[in-house]
């Protein structure tokens, strides 16, 4: 009975130890690495957004914000007093001391709607976030979004 059960450990250990293994080997990349392939994008896009990339990356909707400022803003290049996200729209249009607070503020206004279970897709966001309504926003955003991906 004892060899058996030594047996069993043995293979549960091995069995956790080859999981741990696979894990390690095909998980995203570290935040170094996503740092470094994300300023890397953002540079190639010539983005003011890329010596923030530390900042963005801590933030929960990291994505989304780059990838509304790639239509709203042709990614941070085209922005008023920091507003690469376009919020506020024409009439009550926000102004930023610095890039920072336009980060912060746009990750918690989208925060903010999806915990009230809005704009949970980029979909569910034209019509609300974009108006008048307009598919190219949503195509754009989604475009970039699928770029975004590959390096997580």
């Amino acid at each position: 009975m004892k060899i058996y059960l030594i047996l069993a450990v043995a293979a549960v250990a091995v069995t956790a130890t080859m999981i741990i293994f696979v894990i390690k080997k095909y998980s995203a990349p570290q935040e170094p690495q996503l740092n470094s392939l994300i300023r890397e994008f953002l540079t190639s896009k010539e983005s003011p957004l890329a010596p923030q990339t530390d900042f963005l990356l801590q933030q929960k909707h990291w994505k989304l914000l780059i990838a509304i400022s790639a239509i709203e803003s042709q990614y941070c290049k085209r922005k008023i007093e920091w507003n690469c996200w376009g919020v506020g729209g024409d009439s009550a249009y926000r102004r930023y001391s610095s890039i920072r607070a336009s980060i912060v503020d746009a990750n918690d206004l989208i925060e903010n709607w999806q915990s009230k279970s809005k704009w949970l897709t980029v979909e569910s966001m034209n019509c609300s976030y974009v108006q008048p309504c307009n598919q190219n926003w949503v195509r754009v955003v989604n475009k970039v979004l699928e770029e975004l991906n590959i390096y997580e």
